[in-house]
């Protein structure tokens, strides 16, 4: 077990058999949302999940209250904030299972949920990967299906062109805005807020990557697993309610550069050295024009006397420090960034 990690609240005896499915929550100052998450998990029918809390040195009394009211939950305390990746494969890497489930702290799972992927898997032998609609708070869809990253896409995705003009299949593909989430089917990678992940997977392939400390991990890991001969599949039903970046928004600016660090691991790992380096060109250049853009509304509005609404001072926090990694070269700093 990572030497960061502490005690396990409620251990299971040595000799006890290996769960059938277990659920992987990571958790950073997460408090506010964890209450909701694990009671669904605990809720779930036809499936009892083995649930693992891992907690990231939360300063918001998140290990207390779980242990408090979710006894049952397996809690691993880390020193300092490991990331995703890092933390997820505590368990993933220490404890064998049939399935693995990843579930985000700001998520809230349909009691069917994970069944409904647990029996797509067990019905179809080729499948690694199954997860179902993601739903904002006030129902509405999350898109959460993509292809996998290219230039060409990332083109796309830092400029905008797949907003302007999303029929340019080749530059909107990386968000599949052509995508039918009434359906089910296979897609290169899903966002990582519900998995539901074949043991057999994570010992053919093994965990996440360590070296992406947030964002682009599942990209990376479903990439790894589409090579290894398995599907990722998209169920339409039933939903899952993720709330998105709960944890992150205290910490926006650092996350957003950790994003951008992600989509440029991604492409130096599978694209080469060649598109990485033109990717950093691409990226350098996005956050240029989006920044100056936003600095330049912000100005604006202060010159006629109005504050700047709430959002757009959140996207100047975050534009802020990619300017500022930009302007160190785009360094691919290791883990354990300032902030988080």
């Amino acid at each position: 077990m990572n030497p960061a990690a502490a005690e396990r609240s409620s251990p299971a005896g040595e000799n006890a058999p290996a769960p059938a499915t277990i659920a992987i929550v990571v958790s950073y100052n997460s408090a506010p949302h964890l209450g909701p998450c694990l009671a669904s998990l605990e809720a779930q029918h036809g499936v009892s999940p083995c649930i693992y809390l891992i907690d990231n040195a939360s300063s918001d009394k998140s290990v207390e209250l779980v242990r408090r009211e979710f006894p049952r939950v397996r809690v691993l305390e880390n020193a300092r904030n490991v990331g995703f990746a890092r933390a997820n494969n505590q368990v993933l890497e220490q404890e064998t299972t049939e399935f693995y489930a990843l579930v985000n702290p700001d998520a809230v799972v349909h009691p069917d949920a994970m069944r409904t992927c647990v029996d797509y898997l067990k019905r179809d032998p080729k499948a690694g990967v199954a997860a179902t609609r993601l739903v904002f708070p006030d129902g509405t869809l999350q898109r959460s299906c993509h292809s996998f990253l290219g230039l060409r896409n990332l083109l796309g995705e830092t400029l905008g062109i797949h907003r302007l003009i999303p029929g340019l299949r080749s530059f909107a593909s990386f968000h599949l805005p052509w995508f039918d989430y009434d359906r089910a089917g296979e897609v290169d990678w899903i966002v990582g807020a519900f998995l539901v992940i074949r043991g057999e997977v994570v010992r053919t392939v093994g965990g996440f990557d360590p070296e992406f400390f947030m964002y682009g991990e599942e990209m990376d890991w479903c990439r790894r697993i589409h090579r290894a001969g398995w599907k990722v599949v998209y169920l339409p039903a039933p939903p899952v309610m993720h709330v998105g970046g709960a944890s992150s928004a205290p910490v926006a600016g650092p996350m957003f550069v950790e994003n951008l660090k992600g989509r440029v691991r991604f492409l130096q790992k599978h694209r080469g050295p060649f598109v990485a380096a033109a990717a950093r060109g691409v990226i350098a250049l996005s956050v240029l024009l989006r920044y100056a853009w936003r600095e330049a509304r912000a100005l604006g509005l202060s010159l006629v006397g109005r504050r700047a609404e709430a959002s757009l001072r959140t996207e100047q926090i975050m534009f802020r420090s990619a300017i500022r990694w930009v302007l160190l070269g785009l360094p691919l700093s290791p883990q354990g960034t300032d902030g988080l």
